[in-house]
């Protein structure tokens, strides 16, 4: 079976394909325009790695913070998938799986922040400690004086293989984070 990931909470579009480590993922800055490339570019990834969306066991969704509509679209197509495949659909913040390629075991904790409305951004920082996500601090909107002196990641695109590695990590269903 396959793993599906799927954010769009940020400008862009996070999507792939994996099963058993192996797979691929694509990151596409769309702007507003997620609904317009999505099922396209599941039609693609599925080609590319020779599967069938009935082979999708397991999605994993980028929650937000982000756009408001964003956040929509990935839960409602990705739910509508699971529920049209009978797939087990996973929440995962879609900071963390921006920060995830980045932090290094035991290194210094890093805070990624997806640029909002009204010179406002959102953040939250984390740490990877023996393999796991560690929440400094958790989701939040910030200002532009409040942001941490070291350690930013600014409007890094959710990563597609960050959500298949954090599904383990992950609870069961989703719920939209809307700050």
């Amino acid at each position: 079976m396959w793993t599906l990931t799927l954010d769009t909470a940020t400008p862009y579009l996070a999507l792939g394909l994996f099963r058993e480590g192996e797979g691929l993922g694509r990151v596409v800055r769309l702007g507003r325009r997620h609904e317009e490339a999505l099922f396209d570019l599941l039609d693609e990834l599925l080609a590319e790695v020779g599967a069938r969306r009935e082979e999708i066991g397991t999605l994993v969704l980028g929650e937000g913070p982000g756009s408001y509509t964003g956040i929509r679209i990935a839960l409602a197509a990705g739910l509508g998938i699971a529920l049209a495949q009978g797939a087990r659909a996973y929440g995962v913040n879609s900071l963390l799986a921006a920060a995830w390629p980045f932090l290094e075991e035991g290194g210094p904790p890093l805070t990624p922040l997806f640029t909002a409305r009204n010179r406002l951004y959102y953040g939250a920082t984390y740490a990877r400690r023996e393999g796991r996500p560690v929440e400094a601090a958790p989701p939040r909107k910030l200002r532009a004086e409040e942001l941490p002196q070291r350690g930013l990641l600014l409007d890094p695109p959710p990563d597609p293989r960050a959500l298949y590695e954090l599904r383990p990590f992950a609870r069961e269903g989703v719920e939209p984070l809307y700050l």
